[in-house]
């Protein structure tokens, strides 16, 4: 059932053209928590891990992600980000970090600072305001 709406995201949400044979797996992460919330239908919501077989289809759907904003109302909720290990976590923090430093640094605010890339190897990158 998982694996079925992934592809629905996939393919209605995000017009992409996955595959079944290109998902390795689908897994649930988190605890599962059988408490009926009141301001939801879903007893807990609980995040997706998505493996693909190549990483070219991962790229496709991380460039795709922009599509999200003109999909459907069951698909407007979704975020979706990379998988990041601890290490690379920590690296992204001290970039945002940096990056927010960098600007209040800036007194002219002609420039935006933005984190960019992949996890791993993110860097901070410099975008002039246009006026």
């Amino acid at each position: 059932m998982i694996h079925e709406q992934s592809l629905s995201f996939f393919n209605e949400g995000l017009h992409v053209g996955v595959d079944e044979e290109e998902i390795q797996k689908v897994v649930r992460l988190g605890k599962y928590n059988n408490i009926q919330s009141d301001t939801s239908e879903n007893p807990s919501v609980r995040p997706l891990l998505v493996s693909f077989t190549n990483y070219g289809v991962k790229n496709l759907i991380m460039n795709s992600l922009y599509k999200l904003k003109s999909a459907g109302q069951l698909f407007k909720s979704f975020i979706v980000t990379h998988d990041m290990t601890v290490w690379e976590r920590a690296q992204c923090k001290d970039k945002v970090q940096e990056a927010r430093t960098k600007a209040s640094a800036d007194g002219s605010g002609e420039y935006r600072y933005v984190v960019r890339g992949q996890p791993g190897r993110m860097e901070v990158v410099t975008f002039r305001i246009r006026q």
